[in-house]
């Protein structure tokens, strides 16, 4: 598996798998490219897009959350053992976390982003 390193002068190095990057640079609506730049005139819309699809996610996951509760309540859950034992999910949220922060960050210091350099 790839890896893409994240830089900025606002931030520390971000390291991500390649498919992880390119998931969320498609949320961003930029390619991503071997070598990229975020310019500080980009990085708002890109904050903005980023903002918005975690958004999306947290109201998928809670309507996801209330539905399973109400399973529960029903008592159409009860037979807890006979279910295997899953992890946890990575989210998108928790993935493109560090990206958009470096990305805050970048903006406040008008200073880009880049990667693969």
């Amino acid at each position: 598996m790839a890896i893409v390193t994240f830089k900025s002068k606002a931030a520390g190095e971000i390291f991500m798998f390649r498919e992880t990057a390119e998931k969320i640079f498609k949320v961003i609506g930029k390619p991503l490219g071997l070598r990229g730049v975020l310019t500080p005139e980009e990085i708002p819309d890109a904050i903005a897009a980023l903002k918005d699809a975690m958004e999306k996610e947290k109201e998928f996951l809670k309507g996801l959350r209330e539905r399973e509760d109400k399973r529960f309540r029903e008592g159409k859950d009860l037979d807890e053992e006979k279910k295997p034992a899953i992890e946890a999910p990575v989210y998108f949220t928790q993935r493109a976390y560090p990206l958009l922060e470096m990305l805050e960050r970048s903006l406040k210091e008008d200073t880009p982003v880049v990667w693969g350099v």
